[in-house]
């Protein structure tokens, strides 16, 4: 599996981990010792946030976050105590797009590792070609793409993943062979999933702009997307599986998810089938809610992972439950 990874990406070599985040976590916790900093991306993954922002600051380790589109604001950021700067291709749940060759060239310059978490961007773009020293995703969701297993995979310099290796085994962050076997078999159908998730999403995110119920819907391929143009010249195969949108406050939202007949609510994503979730109450449940409101992560906020339906079945169930009194 990580070979297969390593020839997607053009990386000299991988591990496979328990988890996303245990790929995160074990690359960290090789990088990093006590007194060293982090720089992280605006609006990260939740777990992420609280690793880097609760759990490390506990061993001395301390962080600043920037803007993955205005690239400007990370080089002020540097100090020499840097060991990583974290971001995200599309960010979760807001689909954030980071500028990854303008980031890339200021971390080359600095001497800074960069890590790419490309967990909903597969296939879309080689952010190591782009200047990434490491990228990893969580397997579980869109490379398993069947929701029957829980992996992670870093990739990157031979002997960085040594290192990580090293550390990922001592603290039991590695893989299991079973949960591989499964992910290989999700690997053989992630091009034709990812392409066929990619349209239907778009043409759903259209849809969804132009309902009256929904107030706002975010989605890199729709041209009011605030990262519509850079998506456009970095995401080379469409433009993801995600649509996050607004039905304007936490009743709506729960409204909407009681009143879907066929798509269910999951706090997972990268499924077959086309699943929602609910942000504020899942991934990010844990972080300040003045952050998640200046961020734009709000009570209304839905999170739509596209799978492989027709097109017309979905915004069915989507349209009705809009409408439903």
């Amino acid at each position: 599996l990580a070979a297969k990874i390593c020839a997607i990406e053009r990386a000299e070599a991988g591990l496979v981990c328990a988890s996303g985040m245990a790929a995160i976590a074990s690359t960290l916790l090789t990088l990093v010792s006590q007194g060293a900093h982090v720089i992280i991306s605006e609006g990260l993954y939740g777990k992420s946030t609280t690793l880097v922002s609760r759990e490390l600051i506990r061993f001395g380790v301390t962080h600043d976050s920037f803007d993955p589109a205005r690239p400007e604001t990370l080089e002020k950021l540097i100090t020499s105590r840097t060991r990583l700067v974290l971001v995200e291709t599309i960010s979760n749940p807001l689909l954030r797009v980071s500028d990854l060759e303008a980031i890339a060239r200021v971390t080359r310059g600095a001497g800074v590792p960069l890590m790419v978490d490309h967990t909903f961007a597969p296939l879309l773009c080689r952010p190591i070609e782009l200047g990434a020293t490491f990228v990893m995703h969580s397997v579980t969701k869109l490379i398993g793409g069947h929701s029957d297993l829980t992996l992670g995979v870093v990739v990157g310099p031979r002997e960085a993943i040594e290192r990580i290796r090293s550390v990922a085994s001592t603290f039991g962050q590695t893989g299991n062979p079973f949960e591989s076997w499964l992910a290989l078999r999700g690997l053989a159908t992630l091009s034709l999933r990812s392409d066929r998730a990619s349209a239907t999403a778009l043409d759903l995110a259209a849809r969804l702009e132009a309902h009256a119920q929904v107030t706002r819907v975010v989605y890199p391929g729709l041209p009011s997307h605030p990262d519509h143009n850079l998506a456009r010249r970095l995401l080379t195969n469409g433009f993801g599986a995600m649509v996050s949108f607004d039905v304007g406050g936490r009743e709506q939202a729960d409204h909407l998810i009681r009143s879907l007949r066929h798509i269910p609510f999951a706090s997972s994503l990268g499924d077959v089938q086309t699943t929602l979730s609910h942000p504020c109450s899942t991934s990010h449940r844990g972080q300040d809610p003045e952050m998640l409101q200046r961020l734009g992560i709000t009570p209304g906020l839905i999170r739509l992972s596209v799978g492989l339906e027709d097109p017309e079945d979905l915004w069915s169930d989507l349209r009705l439950a809009l409408e439903a009194r």
